[in-house]
């Protein structure tokens, strides 16, 4: 097996005090994940066509897009919210790319909250 670094109990100890006491610490911590996650995505070889499927939307993205329909979403996220509410509604399947918009709002909102914005 090869070998991965991880981080001793004192590194592991000074990360989680930073992260608690120092905002500018924390708040470059986050900006660089969310690079690093934008990156990642924007390299993705992942074939959104052939992939997802359908599923019955959950309650939590049932919520979500309650919620998004009353913030002044655009065409692409009112449909979404549209489907993805009355999937839940009748128990019935939709496609994942209703849903994938709806989890990106999600990811979005629990992002901004962590960074201590307000959406």
């Amino acid at each position: 097996m090869s070998y991965k670094w991880k981080p001793s109990k004192q590194q592991r100890k000074n990360f989680a005090e930073n992260m608690q006491n120092d905002s500018s610490f924390r708040k470059a911590y986050y900006e660089r994940k969310e690079k690093r996650l934008q990156k990642r995505r924007s390299t993705s070889n992942f074939d959104y066509e052939k992939a997802g499927g359908e599923f019955v939307p959950t309650k939590q993205q049932h919520d979500a897009a309650f919620e998004l329909s009353f913030r002044n979403p655009n065409q692409e996220q009112k449909e979404a919210c549209d489907i993805v509410m009355f999937g839940f509604s009748n128990k019935e399947k939709v496609h994942h790319d209703y849903i994938h918009i709806i989890n990106e709002y999600i990811r979005e909102k629990e992002h901004k909250t962590i960074m201590g914005l307000d959406i």
